[in-house]
């Protein structure tokens, strides 16, 4: 019971500031592994560079983009199992975030479609030399003909979800510990404003699988904002801000009808889902500190 009060204790305290910052100079965070993302060659007719992008070097793999990452049937699950979600958890949209930075939106946060393996907890449990049990939910929830048999002891399809979510996490080494999917829902009229997320909240990495309508998302660097990135999100696309992007550009998604635009057509004002992903930041004294913390000493 301590070691569950001491975990609680360190996702809140890493968790209550604001996500959203100003980054510091120097640096950037690297991984222990490489994060090898390859831009598909179906992104390209998604993604603007500005030409400041481009003649000062900076990498254009470090936003991620992959069109088309699932299938339409599965978009229509995930939509579904996201609307029952924030009916529960999240049931009206807020017209303004405590760092105000977003507007007309609702979240919340689904940790029953992270295995356990995935997230901090089964770090924890590796540091104590314990063995990570299995979800319920790992257990095979696919019939004999290899579609899903829609069976698992916590959701009617969560089984199913982990499996279109493994696709994701699978991307990145498998040392990567992953915070629970984080369910952004934007209504028509809202907005996100350029802010850059927060280093202390989470780790190397941001991204979400994108939901119903399509929207602009914008990326500019914080000393030059002429040094940019645009990114037509479509339905279900997937995508991730990594290295310099995560760390030194901001991103948003106007309302302003000027940016609201690809290819010079206009993109129409919707809804849209964002199941967002985020690595968890190791503690400096590593998973291990906090199984320290958590046994009294006599």
């Amino acid at each position: 019971a301590r070691r569950a009060h001491v975990l609680r204790r360190w996702f809140s305290e890493t968790g209550s500031g604001s996500r959203l910052t100003r980054p510091a100079s120097g640096t950037i965070p690297q991984p222990p592994e490489p994060i090898n993302l390859a831009l598909p060659s179906s992104a390209e007719p998604f993604i603007k560079y500005s030409d400041a992008f481009v003649d000062r070097g900076y990498t254009k793999s470090d936003i991620f983009l992959h069109p088309d990452f699932i299938s339409d049937d599965e978009h229509d699950l995930l939509v579904r199992s996201c609307n029952k979600k924030l009916k529960r958890l999240a049931n009206t949209y807020e017209m303004g975030h405590f760092d105000k930075r977003i507007n007309n939106y609702r979240e919340c946060s689904v940790s029953a479609w992270l295995p356990h393996k995935r997230g901090v907890a089964g770090r924890v449990s590796q540091a104590m030399d314990r063995a990570v049990d299995p979800d319920p939910v790992d257990l095979p929830d696919r019939a004999s003909n290899g579609k899903s048999a829609g069976w698992t002891t916590v959701g009617k399809y969560d089984g199913q979800i982990r499996h279109i979510l493994d696709r994701v996490w699978d991307l990145f080494p498998a040392s990567f510990t992953w915070l629970p999917p984080h369910i952004l829902d934007l209504h028509e009229d809202g907005e996100i404003l350029p802010h850059v997320d927060n280093p202390e909240y989470s780790g190397f990495v941001v991204g979400g699988l994108c939901l119903l309508g399509p929207a602009v998302s914008t990326f500019k660097h914080v000393d030059d904002p002429s040094v940019r990135v645009d990114v037509l999100l479509s339905p279900k696309s997937l995508y991730f801000m990594t290295n310099r992007i995560r760390y030194q550009f901001t991103h948003e998604i106007t309302v302003d009808p000027s940016q609201r635009a690809w290819m010079g057509q206009p993109v129409a004002r919707a809804r849209r889902i964002s199941l967002m992903f985020r690595d968890a930041k190791e503690p400096e004294g590593g998973w291990s500190s906090l199984v320290s913390a958590a046994i009294p000493s006599f």
